[in-house]
C-alpha cells in the first residue's frame, strides 16, 4: 500500500481482492485490519487521475471555444463551471479530503438521533485511500424490507426529514449525492447510515436564508418577494424586468401549489424557477444547482419510504423557526452588533494605521503638530460615534 507507505499485511490482516462496489473513480474492498476490525477501504482506480486530467482539458477547451464563437453563451458561464467541475473532481479523487469530509458531517451530526457517520480510520487513509468502519444494512428505499425486519419507515423519514434540514440551514454543509445506494438503515436500531462523501456542498449563511425566503415566497404566494430575493441577492441583473420575473414566478407556484403538499417536489420547483431565471439572464449559481439535484433526490428516497408524506411537511416547523431565528428583527439586530463589535475589534490597527498616516504629513511647526492631533482626535470620537450607532442602530 504505498500511498500509506506500509505493506498490506502491516495493515490488514486480511483484505478481499473482489470489490463489493465498483464507481468510474474508485472501488471499494473489504477487509480486516491487524486489530480485528472489520473496514471497507475505497482505492482509487490504477490511471484513473490520468484520465480525468485528459477529459477535463477536452472540456476546458470545448467551453472556451464555446465562448468565444457565441459570446451569449458568457452569461451561463461555461468555463467557470468547467473549472469548478474540475476542482471538485480533482478534490474527489484526493481521498484524504472525502476523510475530512467525513469527519465534519459526523462532527456537525454527532447529536443527531438516529443518524450516524461511519468513522474514518486515519491511520489507513492517503491521496489515493481512504478506509472507514465497515457498517451493514438495509436499502433505504425498499420499505417492504424494512417492514419485514419491524421497523417503522415513518419514523425513518421523519429523522431523514431532520438530517437533511440541519444539512442544508444550520450547517450549511450537505451530503450532495445521498441517493439510496448512499444510505444504509441498521436493521436493529432503525438508525439511517451515510456512506460516500466524496461529493458535499456548501451553502453560505446569505444562500441559506436567500433559499428561506424563496421557499416561504412560494408558501405564501407571495411572488414579489421571491422576485426581490433574485434581484436583491445580485442573481438577476438589475436591468431585467422585475414585473415579468415576477409574473413568471407566479405561472410556476400557482399551477403546483394547490395541490396536496406530499404531491409538491420542491427540489423540481426549485429547478423550474433557476431555469426560468436563466431567461432572464441569471448567471450560473452552481451551489443552488447542486442543493436542488440533493433535494429531489432527498424527497424521492422519502416518497419511497412513505408516498403518502412529504419531507418538507416534515422540515416545515424547522424551517419557519430556523426563518424567525435569521430572518426576523433580532436577527438584524444580533447581526447588526456583531458587525459593530468586529468594527471596534479592528478600531486599533485602523487607528494605528491613521496616526501613522498622519505623522507622515508635513510638520512645518508645532502649532501645525497640535493641529493634527486636534484633527486626530476629532476623527477618533467620529469613528467611535459611528462603531456606537452601528451596534446600537
Amino acid at each position: 500500500m504505498p500511498t500509506i507507505g506500509q505493506p498490506l499485511s502491516a495493515l490488514f490482516a486480511s483484505f478481499e481482492d473482489r470489490p463489493v462496489a465498483a464507481a468510474s473513480i474508485a472501488q471499494v474492498h473489504f477487509a480486516t485490519t491487524t486489530e480485528g476490525e472489520a473496514v471497507a477501504v475505497k482505492i482509487l482506480r490504477p490511471g484513473i487521475e490520468e484520465a480525468i486530467d485528459r477529459d477535463l482539458d477536452f472540456f476546458l477547451w470545448l467551453a472556451e471555444w464555446a465562448e468565444r464563437l457565441h459570446p451569449p453563451l458568457r452569461r451561463y458561464k461555461p468555463v467557470e463551471a468547467v473549472r469548478l467541475l474540475a476542482r471538485s473532481t480533482r478534490r474527489e479523487m484526493d481521498l484524504r479530503l472525502e476523510a475530512a469530509a467525513a469527519a465534519e458531517f459526523a462532527e456537525n451530526n454527532r447529536d443527531a438521533l438516529g443518524f450516524r457517520v461511519p468513522r474514518v480510520d486515519w491511520r489507513r487513509t492517503g491521496r489515493r485511500v481512504v478506509t472507514f468502519e465497515r457498517v451493514e444494512g438495509l436499502p433505504a428505499d425498499e420499505r417492504d424490507q424494512l417492514l419485514a425486519a419491524g421497523l417503522d419507515p415513518d419514523a425513518i423519514l421523519e429523522r431523514a426529514a431532520v438530517v437533511f434540514f440541519n444539512q442544508v440551514f444550520r450547517d450549511g454543509f450537505f451530503h450532495a449525492d445521498m441517493h439510496p445506494g448512499n444510505m444504509l438503515i441498521d436493521p436493529k436500531t432503525g438508525d439511517i447510515v451515510a456512506l460516500d462523501f466524496g461529493i458535499m456542498g456548501r451553502l453560505e449563511l446569505a444562500d441559506r436564508r436567500n433559499l428561506a425566503e424563496v421557499l416561504l415566497g412560494f408558501l405564501e404566494r407571495d411572488y414579489a418577494r421571491v422576485a426581490d430575493v433574485f434581484f436583491r441577492a445580485g442573481f438577476l441583473p438589475p436591468d431585467q424586468d422585475r414585473a415579468a420575473f415576477t409574473q413568471a414566478c407566479r405561472a410556476l407556484g400557482e399551477p403546483i401549489l394547490g395541490l396536496p403538499l406530499n404531491e409538491i417536489s420542491f427540489g423540481r420547483l426549485l429547478g423550474q424557477l433557476l431555469a426560468t431565471a436563466e431567461e432572464f439572464e441569471m448567471e450560473t449559481q452552481p451551489q443552488l444547482l447542486l442543493l436542488q439535484k440533493t433535494m429531489v433526490v432527498a424527497e424521492g428516497v422519502g416518497r419511497a419510504l412513505n408516498p403518502a408524506v412529504n419531507i418538507w411537511t416534515l422540515a416545515r416547523p424547522l424551517v419557519e423557526q430556523w426563518m424567525r431565528e435569521n430572518l426576523g428583527p433580532e436577527a438584524q439586530l444580533r447581526e447588526a452588533v456583531a458587525e459593530g463589535v468586529e468594527a471596534l475589534r479592528r478600531l486599533p490597527a485602523t487607528l494605528g494605521r491613521l496616526e501613522r498616516l498622519l505623522e507622515a504629513g508635513p510638520r512645518p511647526g508645532p502649532e501645525r503638530q497640535g493641529d493634527g492631533r486636534d484633527r486626530l482626535a476629532g476623527i477618533l470620537l467620529l469613528l467611535l460615534g459611528l462603531l456606537l450607532g452601528l451596534a446600537l442602530g
